[in-house]
């Protein structure tokens, strides 16, 4: 294969990057005109497009490192590989600790793999977007600004609620692995072999998988767990099922699934707003008694969902003004004014990690950078926009950074030392 000048390359990625937003355009039009049929034609057209497969496949390697990118002629040697009908996916499968305890099962998956779910994912946004039945509820924030836009829409309501609110906030237990993929075709309008092969977690040939009770030992000694065993048909009971985390389209899937439980709740009386955050439901509503009414047709609905049945891993009331933990803020309406701080769990954890950290490049005996801490301290900051302490939280750290780091004669165990 001839190699491509830099100009003819940026020519091709620029025509494939066009080709995907004209597919994109017809398919939300067909969707607007309520021609579901013609919607499923040019999704299954877009799906087979290969400047719409090379779009997919630039977009997978820009995620990689810089030293691990391919060039353009490697991605053009790859591009007949990107069929999301012919090929079956592979991931790798790891068992990840969540901080409140248990494990998350998570598919890595390769740059093939990876640019059929963005493939994928592409042609699901239409249909998550526009289509009457199949959109997105307009309480779902993932796709529609994510935490920044649910927080805004939380403190507003905050602000218009009577002091007699509350907060009503139910957690959905293991959502993704309990999705029935065999409904997800009528769902979504995805092609069945394409979930099969992509998106359901029982036909996905997923290497290194293990079951996580054998883990159990471990589990305070690793975040990460890895181990080789058989996939599929063979795996024994209790095995990942399911829809397959980690997956660029089943975001865009589970979101559609989420639409159709909220959807099927009904109206919701009392309710002054209602936010779904994946599988994290929070809603703020005027009185008790509105809230337990709401907590019902949520939990009956997501017992009733065709892609499910789904149940409750949490579920929490709390009045307004005794404070809520909700996207990773604690909550309070306190004299009328709206008061938002770090999730006190979560931010000791930051914290801890993060001194930790710091005392070990001051004791470190190399030469440590404080760019480094100072990046990682403001990124965390930025975080929690909403925190009004967050100026005075950065600057202590910053002066302990400036103690610690310069040229390491200051002591780091005084440094750290509590007040």
């Amino acid at each position: 294969m001839p190699d491509l000048t830099e100009a003819e390359w940026l020519d091709l990625t620029s025509h494939a990057k066009a080709r995907a937003a004209r597919f994109d355009s017809e398919i939300a039009n067909r969707l607007a005109a309520n021609d579901l049929r013609g919607a499923k034609h040019k999704s299954r057209k877009m799906l087979t497009c290969r400047a719409v497969c090379l779009h997919a496949l630039i977009r997978e390697n820009a995620k990689a490192r810089s030293v691990n990118r391919l060039t353009p002629r490697e991605l053009l040697a790859l591009l007949p590989s990107v069929s999301v009908f012919a090929r079956r996916a592979s991931p790798t499968l790891r068992w990840m600790r969540k901080r409140e305890g248990g494990l998350r099962p998570i598919v890595k998956f390769g740059l093939v793999d990876g640019a059929c779910a963005a493939l994928i994912a592409m042609v699901l946004r239409p249909f998550a977007r526009a289509h009457p039945q199949r959109a997105c509820h307009p309480a779902q924030v993932m796709l529609a600004g994510g935490p920044p836009v649910a927080c805004e829409r939380l403190r507003v309501a905050l602000e218009q609620a009577p002091a007699e609110a509350v907060f009503v906030q139910i957690d959905v237990r293991r959502f993704f692995q309990s999705i029935a993929c065999s409904e997800l075709a009528r769902m979504t309008g995805l092609p069945p072999e394409v979930i099969h092969r992509h998106l359901s977690m029982e036909h996905l040939k997923v290497h290194r998988w293990k079951s996580p009770p054998d883990y159990r030992g471990m589990e305070r000694s690793s975040s990460e767990y890895v181990a080789s065993a058989p996939s599929g048909a063979e795996c024994e009971s209790g095995s990942p099922s399911g829809l397959a985390t980690g997956s660029a389209a089943s975001s865009f899937v589970a979101e559609i699934v989420m639409g159709h439980i909220l959807r099927a709740a009904g109206d919701l009386q009392g309710l002054i707003a209602l936010i779904a955050y994946s599988d994290n439901i929070g809603a703020v509503v005027q009185s008790r008694e509105a809230a337990l009414v709401l907590k019902e047709a949520i939990l009956r609905a997501l017992r009733r969902s065709e892609a499910g049945p789904f149940e409750a891993g949490r579920v929490t009331m709390n009045a307004i003004t005794d404070g809520f933990d909700f996207l990773g803020y604690h909550w309070r309406v306190l004299n009328g004014s709206v008061v938002a701080v770090p999730e006190r769990r979560r931010h000791h954890y930051w914290t801890m990690r993060f001194g930790t950290d710091l005392l070990q490049m001051g004791f470190s005996a190399q030469p440590t950078s404080a760019a480094q801490p100072h990046t990682r301290l403001r990124a965390y900051a930025n975080s929690k926009w909403l925190w009004g302490g967050r100026e005075a939280f950065v600057a202590d750290w910053e002066q302990r950074i400036a103690e610690m780091i310069p040229d390491g004669s200051s002591d780091p165990t005084e440094v750290m030392a509590p007040a």
